[in-house]
């Protein structure tokens, strides 16, 4: 048969010819018959996706006695002299398995486990154990228990049956090994089994004691392969058996570590006092070996790493001092450590050499450190009580290095000599360089305890992120028998010295992980960082802020210790790489780097990387620094340069001399991504010479650099586009501010560029931007002249309006505004035929479809009349109806209803139409109106007639308002008009003091306190509104009469003149400059009154007012707001109700922090009213501060929050409400819940330290259960969590599985339409959590939840909502 045929394959004969003499044609015939199986796998599925008869087939089906015949020719092959022939097999048998029925697929596996398990088959094992991994791997989920059902006893039986005939030493027969290759042959296929079927199957449930016991007495093997593949096995069985399992799991196996004496005199002193407290002993083998109790360490540490989170506090407070025994820290600094033996000769073993003990002490050691690494990441909560003795033996490890002397006790006190001695030890290194520290260095394995030590506090750090207060703070002994005590912190940099360098990066890279959490910590509000040295840290620290000084001694500390990485000769490029990452994290701290010295310093090490391909002394004696370093080095420099941690004039005095040349020379590099990081440098440094008070020969000389290094590239064309777009915006720095130490003709040659730039498609959008750069900078300057390229720019500009692009056409408005306010008022080049062809494609896009790009055309019309008046009447012909138009939109609002008001205000005031014309013409808008307007059509028109009302003379204006007073009737019957001319005189007064009109203010006031009486309510609410709005130009005559209304005043009247009230501090606060404190004593008194009205919408109104107030005058309001939430009156519900609605409003009204901080512990007490709507408002209140200003809760969350909301998110307040035929239920506990659920949820983003996670997952999991709405909110923080907080998340699924199989599997009932819809929602948001809690790390160790995922995936009904719910996550 041809290979290349589609025809049916003749088995026989392919079957015949996989028994041929010759090699070739067996690796042929395999070959063929695996690619027929496929294509008969492949029709096989998809006939099952149609109907049947729908299509022919043409694939011949194999039979039952053809597939046995197959079957037995592919097995007979694995034994095959030739490894192409056998590799092909095990690859046949994969897709065989796939195809055949299941008497064949449990012939081939009893087939298979029996050639494993057979001693005579010792040359093919390997091949037979990887067809069993195969058919593992591949065999149908269906088939899943059937084959557990065959290989577990067996497998657990070739195990037990084989190891016991291990000696005690190493093999030395061919049965001894025989019997290895056995035992390791069914731990493979056992672990493999276990990870596919271990949960699912019935056949392993039932085995899983029986492989417990098997596989725990293989840790005491005396073949190390066997132990450390026997503690996989186990790992991965710690994932599905029982708890009861795991629990016994546990203890066994720390009752045999616990029998080990330990390492060291005071890791053996601990376990003979552990011992002489209990000297019972729960296994009858006590005389453990050594390398058993490496085995038992290492087979915990992997437990922990895939169920760490299904451990408990006891399991964990017994672990933690057994560990210590072989990682004591005072063993750590133990002078005569060399005489120490890892364990007692007994229990070493006769014969042991040193270097085996000494190696045997190091993989303990290690492996402890493992574990403690694991427990702090998986088991955050349980091991926090022993969180100081772990990092405090991590700490000593850390500086293990028992064959080396660093001179740690002499770093401060001789700083002078140790600068001596790195002198005399780079004269050293010179001269041997290529000798080696120590003669027996390849043979010390030390480092491995270190790096062990160094992982167990990077472990911490990630642990402690969003609080690391603590590493910088708590103090721990540096060495035994000595008074030094030193911070997590200062211990890591103290230890950059260290000589290993995957060592020294590791613990670089943990500081600097430590560094970025504390900088993220501060601006999340967790700690405070001293921002400056006359900071008052007495203050802070006695308002219970946690301040962490880097300024004092630990930046120096940092930059020196960085500068020793930067500048050794024998230093490794990973070490300086981590050393440059450190640098530009220490940026992000106040301070920075530090002094101009330190600043000089950097610098100068910078340069040596960057000129270390043209300094041959320097490539003689460093390591090759690589184009990735180089281009790291200047991601530093410009990080220190752009940042504002540092003083300009510091930075600008060490770049001149030391680096500019240097970063110039870096743009005519050959590596695409150093030229554009050079060219992002070189951005940075004209606003640095502006900032640092450069004088006019250093920015000549600068500009002089820069010019000539950015104009090559800004005029090549054949470049990568990265490099095109930096060009263009370095030189759009070097022009916008240096553009006075330019030539003219370098000023026109960078123009001329930019104009060409802007012609070409792919550098068009990065062009505007630089255009706009220029013009803003032109704007701000008459010096520069935009002049030579203005008209060809305009015209390009004007093209890509009329592009479909919505991005480039927003680019191009935003450019073109920004450009014709650059026109000079004269300019005879000027083609002023341009503006027609501009104006009339600028009010083509003016349309409600898109307020953005309509906000960017009316904003660039009025600034095209602003520059060129002369264009008015082309700005009324083409601009003004499509203006004209917006205006009666509903969906116009900010900031295109600014921009629109800002072109009719500059029309009048440029005589483009007159007012009356154009008062007549808006007017119109609403008569026009075929249908009745809407209120916020009456307000856009009546917010644009009362601003060209404000731009007419004052003349005009005083005619205007009598008009507009005059048409207001009270009683009459056109509702719309009166809303109008209410809105409009109320909006002119806001704008123009009317009082200083003979009579109008008077007029004002009767007419809107008669509206007040009117018998529609939009036109109550418009005099209300209008009423506020004249009050802010015109204070004296309208806010004393509305606070005199106020006063008899009650129902609807008194809600109206509050709402005046309310609106009258809010349009205050937007105007500029406005003090209302001489008002506040008039506006208090009736507020306080109001706060216990029996109304809720009068005391939401008084809510408003004060939180208003308070953002205006926190010093006077707060206090009383205080006040009035300890009142014991009568109303004391309704007054603390209306008191937290203020401090909302005020926290949303974005109040200063710092004045509201000291009164919020008295306002949160509102939680612990009674009365659930004041609970709420409370509730509400917290999620606002927790929303806007977390620094507000932070300190108090704990305490005074979190329990009660704890009990809210789980209040239930459930009656019945009798209807007659039927019985409603309502919740009155359901909008707490709801807010508390908020609360959470906002908190996990904002504070995620304030929460206590693990505490909240009992909370979650029973809001997982609720209503709908509470199901969904919980769902979205479910999903949050998997990406921020998977730990906990994990730990508690188990939990999750009983609410989240009820929502899944939520009934549609009689359910239609948009409510079957919402069903079906509800169902895809389950499965959203299920997904996305299945894709964890670690998450197969929770039993129950994998096996409900295994469940939903295979259930039929859920199919299309998986396949819709995968859909949208690609």
């Amino acid at each position: 048969m041809s290979r290349g045929s589609n025809s049916n394959p003749n088995y026989n004969d392919l079957l015949k010819k996989t028994e041929h003499y010759d090699k070739d044609e067996r690796y042929m015939a395999i070959s063929d018959l695996c690619e027929a199986l496929k294509r008969n796998a492949a029709h096989a599925n998809s006939e099952s996706n149609v109907a049947a008869g729908a299509t022919s087939s043409t694939t011949q089906q194999i039979d039952s006695q053809t597939e046995r015949r197959i079957c037995s020719a592919v097995l007979s092959l694995l034994d095959d002299s030739s490894n192409d022939v056998q590799t092909v097999a095990v690859k046949t048998l994969g897709v065989l398995l796939m195809t055949v029925q299941e008497e064949q697929v449990n012939e081939i596996a009893d087939r298979l486990c029996s050639l494993v398990l057979d001693p005579s088959k010792s040359a093919l094992r390997d091949v037979y154990a990887i067809g069993l991994k195969t058919l593992v791997e591949t065999v149908p989920e269906s088939m899943g228990n059937v084959v557990s059902h065959r290989l577990i006893g067996r497998l657990i039986d070739g195990i037990h049956t084989n190891s016991n005939t291990f000696p005690s030493s190493s093999p030395s027969s061919g049965d001894d090994k025989n019997s290895e290759e056995i035992v390791l042959a069914c731990l493979n296929v056992l672990t493999d089994l276990l990870t596919r079927f271990g949960s699912t199957s019935n056949s392993i449930k039932m085995q899983h004691e029986p492989l417990l016991n098997v596989t725990l007495s293989q840790l005491a093997s005396p073949r190390p392969i066997v132990r450390k593949r026997a503690g996989s096995t186990i790992g991965v069985l710690a994932t599905v058996i029982s708890d009861t399992l795991l629990h016994r799991l546990v203890e066994r196996v720390l009752d045999q570590i616990d029998q080990a004496s330990g390492l060291g005199k005071s890791g053996k002193k601990r376990a003979r006092n552990a011992h002489k407290n209990d000297g019972s002993k729960t296994l009858s083998s006590s005389d453990l070996r050594s390398a058993d109790t490496r085995s038992l360490i290492r087979t915990m540490c992997t437990v922990s790493g895939t169920v760490g989170h299904r451990l408990n506090q006891g399991h964990i407070d017994r672990i933690v001092p057994i560990f210590l025994r072989f990682c004591d820290p005072a063993d750590a600094d133990d002078e005569d450590y060399d005489s120490d033996e890892p364990m007692e000769t007994d229990e070493a073993g006769a014969g042991m050499s040193e270097e085996a003990a000494s190696a045997l002490q190091i993989e303990l050691r290690e492996s402890c450190f493992a574990g403690f690494a694991s427990f702090v990441l998986r088991c955050p909560a349980l091991i926090r009580p022993h969180l100081d003795q772990i990092v405090d033996s991590a700490l000593a490890y850390m500086r293990f290095d028992p064959n080396y002397t660093y001179d740690d006790d002499d770093d401060d006190d001789d700083a002078a000599e140790d600068e001596e001695e790195e002198e005399m030890e780079e004269e050293e290194e010179d001269e041997y360089s290529t000798e080696d520290d120590m003669s027996d260095e390849d043979d010390d394995n030390n480092w491995k305890v270190r790096r062990s030590a160094i992982r167990t506090l990077t472990a911490v750090v990630e642990a402690t992120k969003h609080d690391p207060s603590k590493l910088w703070i708590d103090e721990f002994s540096w060495r035994r028998n000595s008074e030094k005590k030193t911070t997590v912190a200062g211990a890591l940099v103290n230890r950059f010295k260290e000589r290993e360098e995957n060592c020294r990066v590791d613990i670089i890279e943990c500081f600097t992980r430590l560094l970025s959490y504390t900088v993220s910590a501060s601006s999340a509000g967790v700690l405070v960082l001293a921002s400056c040295t006359s900071m008052d840290d007495d203050a802070l620290a006695s308002s219970g802020a946690v301040v962490v000084d880097l300024r004092s001694n630990v930046s120096s500390a940092i930059v020196k210790a960085t500068e020793k990485q930067l500048s050794a000769k024998k230093g490794g490029e990973r070490s300086k790489s981590s050393a440059i990452a450190l640098l530009s994290t220490l940026c992000l701290a106040p301070g920075g780097i530090g002094s101009s010295e330190q600043i000089t310093s950097v610098f100068r090490h910078v340069k040596t990387i960057l000129n270390a391909d043209d300094d041959a002394n320097t490539r003689r004696h460093t390591a090759v620094n690589s184009k990735s370093l180089k281009l790291e080095a200047l991601c530093l420099v410009r990080i220190m340069v752009s940042c504002k941690k540092h003083d300009a004039s510091d930075i600008k005095n060490a770049l001149l001399p030391t680096l500019l040349s240097d970063i110039c020379k870096c743009v005519q590099e050959d590596w695409y991504k150093v030229i554009s990081e050079a060219l992002r440098v070189l951005k940075e440094i004209p606003d640095l010479m502006l900032l640092g008070s450069a004088t006019k020969a250093e920015k000549d000389e600068v500009a002089t650099s820069l010019y000539n290094a950015i104009e090559p590239r800004l005029s090549e064309h054949d470049l990568d586009q990265e490099i095109k777009e930096c060009a263009l915006s370095a030189s759009a720095s070097l022009l916008s501010v240096l553009y006075a130490s330019l030539t003219q003709d370098q000023k026109d040659r960078i123009l001329a560029l930019l104009l060409e730039r802007l012609m070409n498609d792919t550098t068009r959008i990065a062009a505007i931007k630089t255009l706009s750069a220029v013009g803003r900078a032109a704007q701000s300057s008459g010096d520069l002249d935009l002049s030579s390229v203005m008209n060809k720019a305009l015209e390009q500009l004007a093209l890509l309006l009329r592009q479909q692009s919505r991005g480039l056409r927003q680019s191009a408005l935003e450019c073109l505004d920004i450009m014709v306010l650059c026109l000079p008022e004269k300019n005879v080049d000027m083609d002023e035929g341009l503006f027609d062809s501009v104006l009339k494609d600028l009010g083509d896009i003016i349309s409600d479809t898109d307020l953005h790009i309509c906000h960017l055309s009316l904003s660039a019309s009025n600034s095209i009349l602003k520059a060129r008046p002369s264009t008015g009447p082309l700005v009324k012909s083409h601009v003004l109806p499509a203006s004209l138009a917006l205006s009666k939109s509903a969906l116009l609002q900010n900031p295109a209803l600014s921009s629109l008001l800002n072109l009719q205000e500059q029309m009048i005031a440029s005589g483009a139409i007159e007012f009356d014309e154009l008062h007549k013409l808006l007017e119109e808008q609403m008569s026009g109106e075929g249908s009745k307007c809407s209120k916020q059509v009456i307000s856009n028109l009546a917010e644009c007639i009362a601003t060209i009302a404000a731009a007419s003379p004052s003349a005009k204006q005083q005619s205007f308002m009598k008009s507009t007073i005059s048409s207001i009737k009270p009683k009459g019957t056109d509702v719309e008009s009166m809303q109008l001319n209410l809105l409009v005189s109320g909006n002119f007064g806001r704008k123009v003091d009317v009082s200083k009109m003979k009579g109008i203010a008077a007029s004002m006031q009767k007419v809107y306190f008669q509206s007040f009486d009117s018998s529609n309510e939009d036109v109550k609410h418009a005099a209300a509104l209008a009423i506020g709005r004249a009050s802010v130009g015109a204070i004296d005559p309208f806010l004393p009469a509305l606070l005199s209304a106020l006063e008899g005043s009650s129902g609807k009247r008194q809600y109206l003149l509050f709402s005046s009230l309310r609106e009258f501090i809010h349009c205050y606060r937007e105007t500029e400059g406005s003090d209302l404190s001489p008002s506040v004593p008039m506006l208090l008194p009736p507020l306080e009154m109001n706060c216990g009205n029996v109304e809720e919408g009068v005391r939401a109104m008084v809510a408003e007012c004060l939180g208003a107030l308070a953002c205006l005058e926190p010093k006077t309001i707060l206090p009383v707001l205080q006040k009035l939430a300890t009142d014991e009156s009568e109303k004391k519900v309704h007054v603390r109700w209306t008191v937290g609605n203020a401090v909302k409003f005020a926290i949303g009204g974005h109040i200063s922090p710092s004045e509201l901080a000291p009164f919020m512990p008295t306002f949160v007490e509102l939680l612990k009213e009674d009365d659930l709507a004041v609970k709420n408002v409370a509730i509400l209140m917290v999620y606002s501060a927790v929303h806007h200003a977390p620094q507000l809760v932070v300190g108090i969350m704990k305490e005074q929050i979190l329990p009660q909301l704890y009990e809210l998110a789980q209040l239930n307040m459930e009656r019945k409400i009798d209807l007659g035929p039927f019985k409603h239920t309502v919740d009155d506990a359901l909008p707490l819940r709801k807010a508390a659920l908020s609360v959470f949820s906002t908190c996990l983003d904002k504070c995620p330290s304030s929460l206590d996670i693990p505490a909240f997952m009992p909370v979650l999991a029973k809001a997982l259960a609720d209503v709908e709405d509470v199901q969904l909110q919980s769902h979205q923080i479910v999903l949050t969590m998997c990406e921020r907080h998977p730990i906990p998340l994990i730990a508690a699924a188990d939990s999750f599985v009983g609410p989240l199989d009820k929502t899944v599997h939520k009934k549609k009932g009689q359910k239609t339409g948009t409510e079957l819809e919402r069903v079906y929602e509800w169902i895809k948001s389950g499965l959203r959590v299920m997904l996305a809690m299945a894709e964890l790390d670690g998450i197969s160790g929770a039993r129950n939840f994998m096996d409900f995922v295994d469940r939903i995936k295979k259930s039929k009904p859920h199919q299309p909502f998986l396949a819709q719910v995968e859909d949208e996550t690609v």
